[in-house]
């Protein structure tokens, strides 16, 4: 019985309905006022679940002569009912798959504060193993931001491990920070005119691209798009390409 009854509720019966279909299957053709008694309810509740139950197709009446009588329809209803509704999601299933890739190529635009933000940013650059980076920014803003600690110690030997190459374009003063690095590996170097400055720096990796503002006012945008992140990539190797081949360091 207990088990019967979580059933129909899974299928989406009230404890109400439940109790008066089950009070319908045992008492066979009745009254409403016999129905309500069996299943506990009172008598306008029995028969507005009644309503209910006969919208589901599970209950039904009739007239006779001593008054209208109630009867739960035979229990195969309900496979009967279950399977024509699993076909009629069957038939939808297209529509709503569409609908899903719809949304899916919507941009998912997450935002951070903080250094903790950027840092939480970064560590998902690493997750993937033998992809490229693309980084465009200043070396020296970057160290500032994270710490040269995080950068040297942690950031580089897990992307070097993870076999994660990356390119980087970035501002002259980020060859005074360079000198520093040590075990720089799987890192492809271009520099921008000593005249141009950046104030956002800009990481791309698989689907997406991650903007960063200057220190002082620490924000970090993670915009996730196949499309978006193609562009930026594409924009980001035809500047490589044009950038001066003698400024280029390979270590």
């Amino acid at each position: 019985m207990r088990e019967a009854q979580q059933t129909l509720k899974s299928m989406g019966l009230s404890d109400k309905e439940i109790s008066l279909y089950m009070a319908a299957l045992q008492l066979g053709d009745s009254g409403i006022t016999d129905l309500a008694k069996k299943a506990e309810l009172k008598k306008t509740t029995a028969y507005m679940t009644f309503k209910s139950l006969e919208q589901r197709g599970l209950m039904g009446s009739f007239k006779m002569k001593s008054g209208m009588k109630f009867v739960a329809t035979k229990p195969e209803a309900l496979l009967i009912k279950t399977e024509k509704d699993l076909g009629d999601l069957k038939k939808i299933i297209p529509e709503l798959r569409a609908i899903a890739n719809n949304a899916d190529k919507k941009p998912k635009i997450t935002y951070y504060e903080g250094r903790e933000g950027y840092i939480t940013a970064c560590e998902d650059s690493l997750k993937k193993p033998h992809i490229t980076l693309r980084h465009i920014g200043s070396l020296t803003e970057l160290h500032h931001i994270v710490g040269e600690k995080y950068d040297l110690e942690h950031y580089i030997p897990t992307r070097v491990k993870r076999h994660i190459s990356i390119r980087a374009i970035y501002t002259d003063d980020t060859s005074v920070g360079f000198k520093k690095m040590n075990n720089s590996e799987r890192r492809e170097m271009r520099f921008l005119p000593k005249d141009y400055k950046l104030k956002t720096a800009m990481l791309i990796y698989e689907n997406k691209v991650v903007i960063t503002s200057s220190q002082k006012d620490l924000i970090t945008i993670v915009i996730e798009s196949d499309d978006i992140a193609s562009d930026e990539r594409d924009k980001f190797d035809l500047l490589w390409k044009l950038l001066d081949q003698n400024s280029n360091w390979q270590n």
